[in-house]
């Protein structure tokens, strides 16, 4: 049996702009310096769901894939780069990371803030016609 999936095309995704804050790009370092188990990783923002707010996102580090965009952080100069799939690219636009450690409400970790996230909202956001990612022409036969 045959059919056919579109795929997000990548060369139509503009990449993300993304920033650390302080706190958090200090953590990142922290945590690449120190953990030699992430050797070779990366740090991936990803979409992790969809609510009334907006997306939700989830920050973890895993392999580069075929697809993913490398985006270097916009306010640093060294060699930390974040990875996302298309999907994510698309639509996280301009997006701040940052770290937060809260022991009162017993929060702590990364935390992805995107710009845009008002043009998101909703549970039907596309009705006001938000831009979708651009789909290849052809889809692979499976």
């Amino acid at each position: 049996m045959a059919f056919m999936s579109k795929r997000i095309d990548r060369k139509l995704v503009v990449p993300p702009t993304i920033y650390l804050t302080e706190r958090a790009y200090q953590q990142l370092k922290l945590i690449i310096e120190n953990d030699f188990t992430l050797a070779g990783k990366y740090f991936r923002v990803g979409i992790s769901g969809k609510g009334c707010d907006g997306f939700t996102y989830s920050v973890m580090f895993t392999d580069l894939l075929t697809d993913d965009f490398l985006v270097n952080i916009a306010n640093q100069s060294d060699e930390i780069q974040i990875v996302l799939d298309p999907f994510a690219a698309f639509y996280l636009g301009e997006a701040t990371i940052d770290f937060i450690q809260d022991f009162e409400q017993e929060a702590e970790g990364f935390v992805v803030t995107n710009h845009q996230q008002k043009n998101f909202q909703g549970k039907f956001f596309n009705k006001n016609n938000a831009p979708l990612p651009p789909l290849e022409d052809e889809g692979s036969v499976c």
